[in-house]
């Protein structure tokens, strides 16, 4: 699959009033058309193409014996909390101060959650799959990417495969508004977007609008560590933005006893925005 995104110059604000859905996109859609018919006093508009589907950029801080103040330093902006109670509930506290954080350099362009489920993959075999929320991966022979959504591919190494799992999720058109995922060594962390306590209640989870709370496998191959979505003492972080702007994103630890996964300085996996940008006038 291929995206487009669009930025318009417009002179009146675009009022989303809570819409969401198809809603939404006609909203946008008609504010398109307006500033094409002149009923919208605009001025210019950028078009960025891609050819594969867009993945948020995504890295994640993990806490282990904190202290103090602990969080992580963002775009040069340090979030923290002072640890409490447990690396669990500091990781928590964590991700709410960057959701919560108004600082230009963080509003609006990452969050946050420490809700995390997690699989590791061992020589794993074609035709096994992993089901993520009622969202099913399977895997195919090669060390291609197919870029068929639901895909993932196992002719290399466990990380490798691990690698081709995480990018499967994070690329999926539907999987994606839902989760995001992290490899390291194969091993598969998976978190909800948040408010994760909020999509799965008893009322919600597995419901017509929400996702499950449930991660499987078909195979011994591939060992679910953790089988649903709980707190976590990592708390990962994600581009707002799908495409590989977000790997522009800068991030450090901050604090006694907290590191980033992969040892990365920056957020990494984002995808899309491949094509060289145009702007032009109305």
């Amino acid at each position: 699959m291929a995206h487009t995104s669009i930025y318009l110059t417009h002179d009146r604000t675009t009022n989303q009033r809570g819409r969401r859905g198809r809603e939404l996109l006609r909203v946008a859609v008609n504010k398109a058309l307006g500033c094409i018919s002149g009923a919208e006093v605009a001025s210019n508009f950028t078009v960025v193409g891609s050819g594969t589907d867009p993945a948020a950029a995504c890295t994640a801080g993990i806490s282990a014996s904190g202290s103090g103040a602990v969080g992580m330093v963002i775009n040069g902006v340090t979030v923290t909390d002072t640890w409490a109670t447990s690396d669990i509930v500091s990781a928590g506290l964590v991700a709410t101060a960057i959701r919560a954080s108004t600082n230009a350099l963080v509003q609006y362009l990452v969050s946050s959650t420490n809700f995390k489920a997690q699989v590791t993959l061992a020589s794993v075999l074609a035709g096994t799959t992993i089901t993520v929320g009622g969202f099913r991966f399977t895997a195919i022979g090669g060390t291609v990417e197919s870029n068929v959504p639901g895909e993932f591919v196992i002719g290399g190494t466990d990380t490798a495969d691990g690698t081709s799992f995480c990018r499967a999720l994070n690329q999926h058109p539907s999987a994606s508004k839902w989760f995001f995922a992290l490899n390291v060594a194969g091993v598969c962390h998976l978190y909800i977007k948040n408010p994760a306590n909020a999509y799965f209640t008893a009322a919600t989870a597995g419901g017509p609008n929400f996702p499950e709370n449930r991660v499987t496998a078909s195979a011994a191959t591939v060992t679910v560590n953790q089988a649903t979505f709980i707190a976590s003492a990592h708390y990962g972080v994600w581009a707002l933005i799908p495409g590989k702007v977000g790997n522009c994103f800068t991030v450090a630890a901050s604090g006694t006893g907290q590191t980033i996964e992969n040892s990365n300085t920056r957020l990494t996996r984002g995808l899309g925005g491949d094509a060289a940008p145009v702007t032009d006038t109305l």
